[in-house]
């Protein structure tokens, strides 16, 4: 039986930039929560005294990304499908 592999591909493709951007937002966010300056240019958190925040990721923030992940390529692989009415 064929599948059509474009819309779960579609789907994956748009999940990893979807995380992508919402890990980015969650690193700034924390970074100014702690008092810091995001230095977007070298990706890292100035905090006072010139010391550098590292942000490590935590159980919680995982699953939260693996649901929110499959959340977002499912969505989008189901849009896709219906949108080019792909069986």
């Amino acid at each position: 039986m064929y599948r059509n592999l474009f819309p779960p591909f579609i789907g994956i493709f748009s999940s990893f930039i979807a995380l992508w951007q919402l890990h980015k937002f969650i690193l700034v966010d924390n970074c100014l929560d702690h008092g810091g300056s995001y230095q977007y240019a070298t990706a890292e958190c100035l905090i006072e005294n010139s010391n550098f925040l590292a942000f490590n990721l935590t159980v919680p923030l995982v699953i939260f990304y693996f649901f929110v992940g499959l959340i977002i390529s499912l969505v989008v692989a189901f849009l896709v499908s219906k949108l080019f009415k792909i069986k």
